[in-house]
């Protein structure tokens, strides 16, 4: 699966389905992300909520405004406030545990992704299951 991430850390962790956020307090902390994969299955703008192990992917129209710089200025505009780290990572395959491996090293971060096949690919900040749990109001 090819394609490129933007990936945001944030500096807070949350649940979405009991509406709390709070501050990261240490290095054990977890944090919420905010992501856009781009790839052959469309654009997807993905958020991760950490205290619940929740996530939310919305498809975003393929369009040539859906670009990497709108998806970077969408993040500080919404989220600035509270981005810790914004890294972009390219893959050429996925698939390729070294490439992974190789990507995430050079940003310092674990090389946990999960892939779903024909839509889209993200980062996790810890190794527990993320799966969409709560629905978007």
């Amino acid at each position: 699966m090819r394609g490129f991430l933007v990936l945001a850390i944030l500096s807070v962790k949350s649940s979405y389905s009991r509406e709390l956020e709070f501050a990261l307090e240490g290095e054990d902390d977890m944090p919420d992300t905010l992501q856009w994969w781009f790839g052959d299955g469309g654009c997807w703008r993905i958020r991760t909520y950490a205290m619940d192990h929740d996530m939310h992917a919305y498809l975003i129209e393929n369009s040539p405004q859906t670009t990497l710089e709108l998806a970077k200025k969408n993040n500080l505009k919404n989220y600035g406030d509270v981005i810790k780290v914004q890294h972009v990572i390219h893959f050429a395959d996925c698939n390729d545990r070294s490439e992974v491996e190789a990507g995430f090293e050079r940003i310092g971060l674990a090389p946990r992704i999960e892939i779903d096949p024909s839509r889209f690919v993200f980062w996790t900040p810890d190794e527990a299951v993320y799966s969409t749990k709560s629905t978007p109001k």
